[in-house]
């Protein structure tokens, strides 16, 4: 699991942030938020433009530039300064190994150095195109085997899968699980890591697989009004608008079409929170508060902390009533501010809160910082 991320002049994050998952003292939630002394996830708040987002981005661009994307966008780095790399460390721990990865980029989306150590011995160093690996049998590499727009422990993994060394494929294996999802740019949009796990995760083709069972289920153990029906088509193009009803007592079935958004917008996720609670991996939700009701999105987030056992669920939100110790814990939660010289975190728990206190008054009256100051509000 994911233990800390570092990184510097990342989009708005000018400064070294640390957004760490290394799990307090403190007992609250411990049985269901905590899995090895790693915490299960963390939130974002902030005002609109502080750099949430960003933070998130931070953490999911490792694996879109492992599992997805070859060249790397030099637009991500930062525009409030001038320096000339940005710069990202991952620390993961798996079983009885810490793997630390890290990796550099230019203004040109060039990468510039690499490193690779577990258990602090060094396994993986890259300086521009030339190489060195212990991950390997061919130990030195130039410029014809490295590529300077791609990652160059990517290119180890898809040749060897890393298969003498388990902990670290296990690691890999874990991000590969990965969901990203974003509500607000359509409903339910998906982005996955695993290009074969599609099918458990995309709406229709999670139903056409498993059926509507699991999702019945939810909505029976948290007694939701309705269950679903889906009558697999025979045609070609099948779609989600016609073919998925709601299904009330004493009321005509509502196909999905005529369906409130935040019921669709839940239903086109909850394949998703399904599968990586039951599978294991990140699942990363950028603007979680959008058309789902706040006591959903707590629903949500309690069922993913108490079930799942090699998971992760990292989110942004605006719903204040999650600021709870009843569903998660300060060490789990991060303020985000934006001044002159970019975006800057804040941990809650850095205040040291009691778990009697009131976390979201306590951010309502600015004692953690995250709050936008309009006129009027001061």
């Amino acid at each position: 699991m994911l233990t800390k991320v570092r990184f510097k002049n990342f989009k708005s994050f000018t400064k070294e942030t640390i957004i760490s998952f290394e799990a307090s003292k403190s007992m609250i939630l411990e049985d269901t938020n905590v899995k090895d002394d790693i915490l299960k996830g963390c939130c974002f708040y902030g005002s609109n433009a502080s750099g949430k987002t960003n933070a998130l981005n931070a953490i999911t661009i490792l694996l879109d530039l492992f599992f997805k994307n070859n060249a790397i966008d030099p637009t991500l780095i930062t525009i409030f300064n001038k320096e000339r790399v940005m710069y990202f460390e991952y620390t993961f721990k798996e079983a009885s190994d810490t793997i630390v990865y890290y990796f550099e980029i230019s203004r040109k989306g060039k990468i510039t150095k690499e490193t690779l150590k577990i258990n602090n011995k060094t396994m993986l160093t890259r300086l521009s195109n030339s190489a060195e690996s212990f991950l390997t049998e061919n130990k030195d590499y130039d410029n014809q085997s490295v590529d300077e727009n791609t990652l160059f422990l990517k290119k180890i993994y898809f040749n060897t899968g890393f298969v003498e060394y388990p902990n670290l494929k296990n690691c890999f294996e874990y991000l590969k699980k990965s969901v990203f999802l974003n509500p607000v740019r359509q409903i339910g949009q998906l982005v996955f890591f695993d290009a074969s796990k599609v099918k458990e995760l995309e709406l229709l083709s999670y139903l056409n697989e498993n059926g509507t069972d699991e999702i019945n289920d939810f909505f029976k153990e948290f007694n939701f009004p309705y269950k679903i029906k889906y009558n697999k088509p025979n045609g070609i193009f099948p779609s989600p608008m016609t073919d998925i009803r709601f299904v009330r007592t004493e009321l005509e079935d509502i196909p999905f079409f005529m369906e409130s958004y935040g019921n669709k917008v839940l239903l086109s996720i909850l394949p998703a929170f399904l599968t990586v609670v039951k599978n294991g991996g990140i699942l990363a939700i950028d603007e979680f508060s959008s058309g789902l009701h706040n006591n959903l999105e707590a629903l949500l987030i309690k069922y993913f902390y108490k079930y799942s056992k090699n998971a992760q669920l990292i989110f942004v939100s605006h719903s204040t009533n999650l600021l709870s110790t009843s569903i998660l814990r300060p060490d789990q939660i991060y303020s985000v501010d934006f001044d002159r010289e970019g975006s800057f975190v804040k941990k809650f728990s850095d205040e040291k809160p009691r778990e009697s206190q009131n976390l979201e008054k306590m951010y309502l009256s600015g004692v953690f910082g995250g709050i936008p100051l309009y006129e009027g509000n001061h």
